[in-house]
């Protein structure tokens, strides 16, 4: 098993193949590496990086991804990438969320 910080470092690689293992060891580690995702996007990541983040918090699901989710949709400081990113993975946790959210989050989508 690869260590955090090579994990991260391979979610930004040219190689698809490098950076979906990368992905997958860090989506089989589920809830254990949450708040390690976190810290790492809220330290400053490349915007490519940072997407792919969101996009494993957003599968992973829980109260603190879904915290960190919904601060990066609604900041309006976002970049476009990422606030799309987030949007995308509240929606995919939407039985968690208030029916109006994600009725926002839909029609922002369009």
């Amino acid at each position: 098993m690869s260590s955090f910080r090579t994990l991260i470092d391979q979610l930004g690689a040219a190689d698809v193949t490098v950076r979906e293992a990368a992905r997958d060891e860090l989506l089989r580690q589920d809830e254990d590496i949450v708040d390690l995702l976190i810290a790492d996007y809220y330290a400053g990541l490349p915007q490519a990086v940072a997407a792919e983040v969101i996009g494993i918090l957003g599968e992973i699901g829980g109260w603190e991804a879904l915290n960190l989710l919904g601060d990066v949709y609604y900041s309006r400081e976002t970049r476009p990438i990422l606030k799309a990113a987030a949007r995308r993975a509240l929606l995919r946790n939407a039985d968690n969320l208030d029916a109006q959210q994600v009725a926002q989050l839909r029609e922002d989508e369009a």
